[in-house]
């Protein structure tokens, strides 16, 4: 599965990486990490996009979703002062606005049951801010939020949701800013006994799940219908900037998989 962009600490942030599985054809697209005014402040498109980020006074723009996958990054507005920056998007909701001296929340994530209960991947890291503000909060699903003082938080593991977005003081020193989330892919299917080999695999309702929280194989013994999630990498949040963006959050049903068939998940 897809790991998570790094957060800044002396360089930019980086987005984070596709997940996929091989017996599906479209890839889930890595989170885009959110804008700085170090340089561009543009937010970095990806499965979710990064928050926007005012740096320097100028309007930042967004980074933008996949269809399908995840929402927009929030727009922040360009001021002097103390600022707030974009909420990162999420697969659930776009990133929350960044409006003078208050940041954008991170996007609501999504929930899924197919590991047996409701489990809610893929929110959006919540925006910093300059010199104090307030600062968006991570979105539903394990999004980091951002900080106006200190570290902001890093995404939650294997959830794929976008780090928080760090701040800046008026004599210029950069927090750091929060790591986007792994990803995670896991398949599910009917069975009185266990039909595939590969993953961490648990039982629940009639149901076994196979669970990758790193790249492996997964080995079909017989045909099945099954259902997949595939969540990718989560995006770094921003020093003085925007929160990261989900990874790209991708589920379906009544998936056939071959017999003797080896599928990567990576």
């Amino acid at each position: 599965a897809g790991i998570g962009g790094s957060g800044i600490t002396a360089s930019y942030p980086t987005s984070g990486s596709n997940s996929t599985f091989s017996a599906v054809a479209t890839a889930a697209v890595g989170g885009g990490y959110g804008a700085t005014d170090q340089g561009s402040n543009v937010g970095a498109a990806g499965g979710s996009g990064g928050g926007a980020s005012p740096g320097n006074g100028t309007t930042g723009t967004n980074g933008t979703g996949t269809a399908g996958q995840g929402n927009n990054g929030g727009t922040a507005q360009a001021g002097a002062g103390n600022y707030g920056a974009g909420g990162g998007g999420g697969s659930g909701a776009v990133g929350g606005n960044g409006i003078n001296a208050v940041a954008g929340n991170g996007g609501a994530g999504t929930a899924s049951s197919i590991t047996g209960s409701s489990v809610t991947y893929a929110g959006g890291g919540g925006g910093g801010t300059f010199n104090g503000g307030t600062v968006g909060t991570g979105g539903s699903g394990g999004g980091g939020s951002g900080n106006a003082t200190g570290t902001a938080t890093s995404a939650a593991a294997n959830t794929g949701s976008g780090g928080g977005g760090s701040s800046q003081t008026v004599a210029g020193f950069n927090y750091n800013s929060g790591a986007g989330g792994s990803g995670v892919v896991i398949i599910s299917y009917t069975s009185e006994t266990q039909l595939f080999g590969g993953g961490t695999v648990t039982v629940s309702g009639g149901k076994f799940i196979h669970t990758f929280t790193s790249s492996g194989t997964l080995g079909a013994l017989s045909p099945v219908s099954a259902d997949y999630l595939v969540v990718a990498g989560g995006g770094a949040g921003s020093g003085n900037g925007g929160g990261g963006g989900a990874g790209g959050f991708r589920t379906s049903s009544s998936l056939i998989i071959d017999s003797n068939s080896i599928y990567i998940v990576t």
